[in-house]
């Protein structure tokens, strides 16, 4: 699209301009011939002109695309090993002993550090009965401290409330409540 507004730039300004104030013994066909020819020349010098720019500009760009993915910064830097597979999540197998509770109750396991225990900090919601309860739970990284707050429905009881954090050494993690 540039090339064709400097070219339709470069004939508008070559046929208007220009001319000489020349005597009046010569003949306009000459000169318009003339003007004609040196329109065309410099519409052909300009096209090849803007052509070496633009294959100067591909060839600089290009080589640009080559230094970026030759550089040893940024993510093709980081040399990692294959068995490593990028997974960060924590598989927690969460059991609840038979008769922790006595009672119908009501289960959170949220973020440790959460001051309000709701969806966006919990990982688990769920009741619970003298029965216990087992399931699995999955955290986000090996980081994560839990906090499991089990609340009766009567309100004259208090709630209890167990900490966990992960075990390196255990290749399981597990978060038994008893």
């Amino acid at each position: 699209m540039n090339k064709v507004i400097a070219i339709i730039i470069t004939l508008l300004l070559t046929a208007c301009g220009g001319g000489s104030g020349g005597s009046d013994g010569q003949s306009q066909t000459p000169s318009s011939t003339t003007n004609t020819t040196t329109t065309t020349t410099q519409s052909t010098t300009n096209t090849d002109t803007q052509a070496q720019t633009t294959t100067t500009e591909e060839q600089a760009a290009q080589e640009q695309i080559t230094e970026e993915t030759n550089s040893d910064e940024g993510m093709e830097a980081v040399v990692v090993d294959e068995s490593f597979d990028f997974q960060t999540d924590v598989p927690v197998s969460v059991s609840i002993g038979p008769d922790v509770v006595s009672s119908r109750a009501f289960i959170n396991i949220c973020q440790q550090d959460a001051t309000l225990t709701n969806e966006d900090t919990c990982f688990l919601r769920a009741p619970i009965d003298s029965n216990g309860l087992t399931v699995q739970i999955l955290l986000p990284h090996s980081e994560q401290k839990l906090k499991a707050e089990i609340w009766y429905y009567s309100t004259s009881i208090e709630p209890l409330v167990y900490n966990w954090e992960f075990d390196g050494t255990m290749q399981q993690q597990e978060w038994k409540i008893n």
